[in-house]
């Protein structure tokens, strides 16, 4: 990548693309503004996703930083507010909402600045590569330092493209956020070199040869995927938790509130004994099925494993102890209880905690080698998290428990999400929610079996899965794309600062 000073030779190639149309403009940031909104969160337009970032790239080279940008930021802001608005002020206030935006919204934004002061002291097509690594490089940090985990990740947008959604396999997400970012350089750069119809096909060609790599290789990897031994999944929700607590919220700790705890248990029970009959060998509760007072648990868990023993069932049971000290937080944890009756694993969660006030776990995960495969397990929030839920991958895990609770404006993306990390780290997931979505998917996302809360009265959901660990380039080599984009960031940084260095001087 050669950086050149914006006077140069190279500097010529690239003429400057001043709006000559106001209106035109802003018209055109508007509607990249709404393409980008309505790509996100429950409005699921992967096509969206790829034209909103050229025309929002297309404004920011067309007008100065200042004044500009202010423009830009609000086109990000409204976006988020579109895509993501909803999910947020439906369980926190509006205030928080309008912050989480003015967050999002400068996140957003930067790698259109940066584009919009970098991209031109590189000459030729080196410039098209400046717009993806600053956008990566912001996902990245954003990834791996919000206690939200990869909410408004670029890469959730597709959704439904398996074949794109295997490059995860590869990359992770981020290699999905990184082709789409090129592609919206890629269309402005063509457009501004229009009149050298030799060097824009070259760069056509070399976008057009990588896209269809990428894709060939999704093909492939969904249509040559080996079979695989299956283990019968029956995951059960019989009422929701909410339900109970807004029942019993003002006599919490009676004996009248225990009886109503202890009536959603039998419920539970009933329908874990149901499923085993019918062929279960695991069995997955959603989260807040186990809720009660820290005095229930041994008598919950002394059950739990009684019945495990009995019908020979791995019962995977997320406990969510509440404590009669105000300032113990509460306890929102993952058994899995072996057809012996003895405790897998115990897994307490580790993200999304800020919103519950629950005790917050190490994020170190756990595995149990079974007949048919290795299990693993967490709760809800926990799949947010790449880095937590890589472990699993790399301890061979072929078939990832998760527990989850979700509310009517995060569903059904909050299960639409977890499948990414399904392709990422070779898996299947089970995700047997209350208030969503509960799905169930092989390692390469394909749905098996899946029930909506809200759509039915029968929220079982049964699936037949494979629990062979798929290996994936993602396991066995960790976050390598991510790096290469960060450290491909900094030399174009540095290059650049270098050019200004030459052309001051």
């Amino acid at each position: 990548m050669r950086a050149t000073p914006p006077n140069g030779s190279a500097g010529r190639t690239r003429p400057e693309m001043r709006a000559s149309r106001p209106g035109l403009s802003l018209v055109i940031l508007l509607t990249g503004s709404l393409l980008v909104g309505f790509s996100m969160g429950n409005w699921l337009a992967p096509l969206a996703a790829w034209i909103g970032p050229v025309l929002i790239i297309r404004y920011a080279r067309d007008h100065e930083v200042g004044r500009g940008f202010l423009l830009v930021f609000a086109a990000c802001y409204t976006a988020w507010l579109i895509g993501f608005g909803p999910v947020w002020w439906s369980q926190w206030s509006a205030q928080t909402a309008v912050i989480l935006a003015a967050m999002y919204g400068l996140l957003w934004t930067l790698p259109y600045l940066v584009d919009r002061l970098l991209s031109r002291r590189f000459g030729g097509f080196s410039a098209a590569f400046v717009y993806p690594l600053a956008a990566t490089t912001l996902e990245f940090i954003n990834i791996h330092t919000n206690p939200l985990g990869a909410w408004g990740s670029t890469g959730f947008s597709q959704y439904g493209n398996l074949p794109l959604m295997q490059l995860a396999s590869v990359t992770g997400m981020i290699g999905i956020t990184f082709l789409m970012g090129w592609f919206a350089s890629i269309a402005n750069w063509v457009w501004e070199n229009r009149s050298r119809s030799r060097e824009t096909l070259r760069g056509l060609v070399s976008f057009g040869a990588v896209l269809a790599v990428v894709l060939v290789f999704g093909y492939l990897r969904l249509n040559v995927a080996p079979s695989a031994e299956t283990v019968r999944v029956a995951g059960v929700t019989v009422e929701s938790y909410h339900s109970l607590v807004e029942r019993v919220s003002d006599t919490w700790g009676t004996a009248a509130a225990r009886l109503q705890v202890q009536s959603l248990r039998d419920a539970y029970f009933d329908e874990t004994v149901r499923e085993a009959a019918a062929g279960a060998q695991v069995v997955l509760w959603p989260e807040g099925a186990g809720i009660g007072d820290a005095s229930d648990d041994a008598s919950l868990l002394t059950r739990a494993q009684e019945v495990a023993r009995q019908h020979g069932i791995y019962l995977a049971v997320p406990f969510f102890t509440q404590y009669a000290d105000a300032e113990q937080p509460v306890e929102n944890k993952l058994l899995l209880i072996d057809p012996t009756g003895t405790i897998a694993f115990e897994h307490v969660k580790y993200g999304g905690n800020m919103m519950e006030g629950s005790l917050r776990g190490d994020g170190t995960l756990q595995t149990v080698s079974t007949p048919f495969g290795v299990l693993s397990g967490v709760i809800c929030w926990d799949m947010d998290f790449p880095a937590v839920i890589q472990q699993a991958g790399q301890d061979g895990a072929g078939l990832m428990l998760v527990p989850s609770a979700d509310w009517l404006e995060i569903d059904p993306i909050h299960s639409h999400m977890a499948v990414f990390r399904a392709i990422e780290n070779g898996m299947s997931v089970a995700r047997q929610t209350d208030e969503g979505l509960s799905l169930s998917v092989d390692p390469y996302g394909r749905t098996l079996a899946q029930t909506d809360f809200f759509g039915t009265t029968d929220r079982t959901m049964v699936a037949q899965v494979p629990v062979r660990h798929v290996a994936t380039v993602y396991t066995a080599f960790g976050r390598w794309f991510e790096w290469l984009c960060v450290i491909g960031f900094l030399y174009v940084v540095a290059r650049a600062l270098m050019a200004r260095r030459v052309e001051e001087r």
